[in-house]
């Protein structure tokens, strides 16, 4: 029998998330959760970006951050010795692939590269495939390496091939979506054309690109679409084999995205389940384990995200000691730091 997880910060014998380990409803808090696209914001007259935001824009500026120009790119990457992340940073920065194949080019076996290829829309399908396996061969541990080549299986029409690569990653005990890897390095690639570094830490993570949550979310639907069909103990492996991969998301994630992204693919485990039933996660039943996920994402949704002119008033050492927590005990711990900071500043 497969073994049963915990979910992550809540009680469900308790009426409210527990303090410790989760997010509660208060205001003010800051996070990284996507929001660098306004819906009504105002057409940039310089580049015509619909999704232009003035506030983003203000902050950046004060911030002294702006994207750099290939050629500024180039030269960086000359000075880098033409190494693998300064290409691949250029490349996240440009949004050119290219930048990916020569990183590729000059290091075969680099992780990161084989990575942004495989999850490139350019890319061709089959090459798709064949980087995301060349990864899970570099990193067999990598439970994101996994989960990356079982979706693009999926997505090819091979499903069965599809289940058998998720079910390896039960016994992979890492778990790196190179979020801050790539925010590290967007980082170092705009301070060396000639952004500032609080300006440059805080660009690079909002605007780093997280597809992968997207594709793990899909991947793990397909999977419990295949229960209604599959005897009991496959529709038991499939369920515990959707709450593992939602509990690695939740937990091993820096972002509260990752964890929301993590509480719908634990919720998608339990789908078609009585109340009374024994559910994947350790000692609780789908009633008990529906009630701690809906508390945990209730309380995470329920949070006051500051927006980017909140960011202005900010001194920019506080803004720069933020980020660099984020990376290091992930969001919520460092949002709670940040709140209990600017509480103090601003009693």
């Amino acid at each position: 029998m497969l073994a049963l997880l915990m979910i992550r910060g809540t009680d469900p014998n308790n009426n409210e998330a527990t303090k410790e380990n989760s997010i509660g409803p208060q205001k003010y808090l800051t996070s990284l959760t996507p929001k660098k696209r306004k819906e009504k914001a105002t057409p940039d007259q310089e580049n015509n970006d619909p999704y232009f935001d003035p506030e983003m824009k203000k902050l950046m500026d004060q911030l002294d951050v702006r994207v750099p120009s290939r050629d500024e790119l180039e030269s960086y990457i000359t000075k880098s010795n033409n190494n693998a992340e300064a290409l691949v940073a250029a490349g996240i920065i440009l949004n050119d692939p290219s930048y990916f194949i020569r990183a590729l080019e000059n290091s075969p076996n680099d992780a990161h590269a084989l990575f942004c290829l495989a999850m490139n829309e350019s890319t061709d399908e089959s090459m798709k495939i064949d980087h995301a396996k060349k990864l899970l061969k570099e990193q067999p541990d990598n439970a994101i390496a996994s989960f990356l080549l079982a979706s693009l299986q999926a997505e090819s029409g091979n499903v069965d091939e599809s289940i058998n690569t998720l079910l390896g990653s039960f016994d992979q005990k890492g778990y790196d979506d190179f979020y801050n890897q790539t925010s590290l390095k967007v980082e170092d690639a705009l301070r060396g054309t000639g952004s500032s570094k609080t300006g440059s830490a805080l660009y690079s993570l909002w605007n780093v690109p997280v597809p992968i949550l997207s594709k793990i979310n899909k991947v793990a639907k397909t999977a419990m679409e295949i229960v209604p069909e599959s005897n009991p103990d496959r529709a038991q492996e499939l369920r515990s084999l959707a709450a593992s991969i939602g509990a690695k998301i939740a937990n091993e994630g820096s972002s509260i995205i990752n964890e929301l992204v993590g509480l719908s693919v634990q919720m998608k485990s339990l789908k078609g389940m009585e109340d009374d039933d024994i559910s994947p996660f350790e000692n609780l039943s789908v009633k008990e384990a529906r009630k701690s996920l809906e508390q945990r994402k209730s309380s995470i949704r329920d949070l006051t995200l500051f927006e980017p002119n909140a960011f202005i008033t900010m001194d920019p050492a506080l803004i720069e000691s933020y980020m660099n927590r984020v990376r290091t005990v992930g969001e919520y711990e460092a949002t709670k730091w940040l709140m209990e900071r600017t509480k103090k500043e601003n009693p």
